[in-house]
């Protein structure tokens, strides 16, 4: 019987993310795994064919760890406010894992409308309307006002433009959500 190898794929996948939140996507090529493994490269490419593979298994594993993040602090009570300062807050915590999911050409070429009709959004979409009795039209409108103004306090964070304590990053928000639900 051949020995147990002594790296897995989640082994690959963990040090891989790890590079990511420490040093950014771009630090993620065979060369940098295999010094944080301790092994050569081979084990990698015994796993996976190629690099954009192991790549495509790590923006997977982000975005569920993103998900997760995200859905353990959205509530019913207003789930478009509470998914806004759930974005900024995993901005801020996971600066270089934002900027790989968000950053990084991930929605390139999105339309507003492509955005809108996006099933994970709908959600937020349907609470925003429930929440402030606006008409579809206007709670899709809220939906696009409030996470462009949530994606660029959460840009601002991560390029360090700006540093904006969570507290204060609520009142931004709880404001700017009132504000935008004001009928047009």
């Amino acid at each position: 019987m051949p020995p147990k190898p002594l790296v897995d794929r989640q082994d690959i996948l963990e040090v891989a993310i790890q590079l990511v939140r420490e040093e950014g996507e771009g630090s993620i090529n065979a060369r940098s795994l295999a010094n944080a493994l301790g092994c050569s490269t081979r084990p990698l490419f015994r796993i996976y064919r190629n690099m954009d593979e192991l790549k495509a298994d790590v923006k997977t594993q982000l975005d569920l760890y993103y998900n997760s993040f995200m859905e353990s602090r959205m509530t019913e009570t207003n789930r478009l406010l509470s998914q806004g300062i759930a974005y900024v807050e995993f901005a801020r915590k996971e600066k270089r894992i934002f900027n790989a999911l968000f950053m990084n050409r991930t929605m390139a070429g999105s339309s507003l409308q492509d955005i809108i009709h996006a099933q994970w959004n709908r959600a937020s979409i349907e609470n925003a309307k429930k929440v402030t009795g606006l008409p579809m039209e206007e709670a899709e409108m809220l939906f696009i006002h409030f996470w462009l103004y949530s994606h660029g306090i959460a840009t601002q964070i991560v390029s360090n433009g700006i540093d904006i304590p969570m507290d204060e990053v609520q009142r931004l928000l709880e404001h700017a959500f009132a504000r935008f639900s004001i009928p047009m």
